[in-house]
């Protein structure tokens, strides 16, 4: 009898709704340099086309995609993704957002590195696709099939670009600063792990709207025996106004998400810390993660219909009067901090 081979690397795509750019997506995994992978979609009941699409295309991949559907709408993309790293079969995973891109040579030179280093994580700079004009690129003859195009990363101003891959310190603290001066980028695309990895950790995504993949990666920043840092363009993301996360910000069903996504995040950091020596030795590192995630949602709340001064009190007040539980005991103290520092800022204001 002979074993199935598997392959290298699972490449897994949480689907909902992206008729009108998964054919693209999938083709750019057909344009891969390297064969060794499969293709696991996992949908979320989408209500286009898209499942027919992925299933007319399933052909072309000669037995290395599958489709699995969930049984209802999860209204997020970590419960697809849990649930595509069940079934996933290769020593490698990686994540591609339905409506973007990898580049030609992305899983070969990520994969490459993750043996060369035997690194348990590889991690990717934040690169978006820009055209010459500084716009964002439309065409997928240009991103895929034209040699010439030009790609720029997104980083702080302040931030340098890496030159050549580079293993990280296995000091968490070290790891952790690197992180509070956002010098990585927490999307989950950002990252290629070993599956043994994330499944020996017991991990997985919480079910949040748009920040789950922040969890995913803080989770790979503590945990990853060895985490290897590159600079190599692979990623190609294309803005997409459709898509959940740059839903209506005018509405209450958008504040709704918002609030949920913070208190269920705000659980989740502190649950995670509570298992780590670390947080619990260094209470410092861990009030200043727990601010670096508040400030982010701040940072969000941009979207929401009025200017950042004035939601922030008003966000905050909203959350104050939500009943909290046990587990949010943590939130209410942030919170707590948070409000008394304001009105000390307005005390010394009106005592000018």
């Amino acid at each position: 009898m002979t074993m199935e081979r598997l392959p290298l690397v699972s490449v897994i795509i949480p689907l909902y709704n992206a008729e009108k750019f998964i054919a693209q997506t999938l083709e750019s995994l057909l344009c891969q340099t390297m064969t060794d992978f499969e293709v696991v979609v996992a949908d979320d009941c989408s209500t286009d086309n898209s499942v027919e699409i992925v299933e007319s295309l399933t052909e072309n991949f000669g037995g290395r995609l599958k489709l699995i559907k969930l049984p209802k709408n999860t209204g997020t993309p970590d419960i697809p993704r849990n649930e595509a790293i069940k079934v996933a079969r290769g020593k490698y995973i990686t994540f591609l957002d339905d409506d973007d891109f990898f580049t030609p040579t992305a899983l070969e030179e990520l994969s490459t590195l993750a043996e060369e280093f035997q690194a348990d994580v590889v991690h990717t700079d934040a690169f978006f696709s820009f055209d010459s004009t500084g716009k964002n690129f439309s065409s997928f003859e240009n991103l895929i099939r034209n040699e010439t195009f030009d790609v720029k990363t997104c980083r702080k101003a302040n931030s340098q670009p890496l030159q050549q891959a580079t293993e990280i310190s296995a000091d968490i603290s070290e790891r952790i600063k690197l992180w509070l001066n956002d010098e990585f980028h927490w999307a989950t695309w950002a990252l290629f792990f070993r599956k043994n990895f994330w499944t020996a950790n017991k991990l997985n995504f919480p079910r949040m709207t748009v920040s789950g993949d922040t969890l995913g990666n803080f989770y790979c920043l503590c945990l990853a025996k060895k985490l290897l840092r590159v600079p190599n363009v692979t990623y190609i993301h294309r803005g997409n106004p459709e898509s959940i996360t740059n839903e209506a910000a005018d509405s209450e069903k958008y504040l709704h998400k918002w609030l949920s996504d913070l208190i269920v995040g705000f659980r989740e950091f502190v649950k995670f810390m509570d298992k780590i020596p670390f947080f619990r030795e260094k209470i410092g590192y861990r009030y200043a993660v727990l601010d670096w995630f508040f400030e982010k949602f701040m940072r969000d709340a941009q979207h929401l219909p009025f200017a950042y001064r004035q939601v922030h009190p008003a966000l905050l007040g909203r959350i104050i009067e939500q009943e909290f539980s046990g587990e949010d005991a943590a939130l209410s103290a942030y919170l707590f901090n948070v409000v008394n520092l304001q009105r000390l800022e307005l005390a010394k204001f009106h005592q000018q």
